[in-house]
């Protein structure tokens, strides 16, 4: 049961693909806030600097499940220092990061 409800996630995921980050230059400035430099930023997220230089910017975007956690981080982030942006896609991220789920449920 649980691959049926994995699968509608995915779906969900990507019907709001966009809405879980900020506007490229509050991702920049959320980054730079927590004095974080791109290349730390995108070990954590196990990539390269030149992908996340491009998700930050906005020239390309993240896919599951960086995407996920990339949201997330930036939603702690604002968490921390306030974000300047509108903040709708501040509910998404935090949202972002999946629950543990009980494995030992039947079908």
């Amino acid at each position: 049961m649980s691959e049926i409800f994995a699968a509608v996630d995915a779906l969900l995921a990507k019907a709001r693909d966009g809405g879980d980050l900020p506007e490229p230059a509050e991702r920049e400035r959320l980054r730079k806030a927590a004095g974080l430099t791109q290349v730390e930023v995108a070990a954590a997220l196990d990539t390269r600097r030149e992908t996340f230089a491009k998700w930050e910017a906005g020239a390309a975007q993240p896919r599951s499940p960086k995407r996920g956690a990339y949201a997330f981080l930036l939603a702690g982030l604002a968490d921390i220092h306030g974000t300047q942006s509108p903040d709708g896609w501040l509910t998404l991220a935090r949202q972002a990061r999946p629950l543990d789920s009980d494995t030992t449920e039947g079908e």
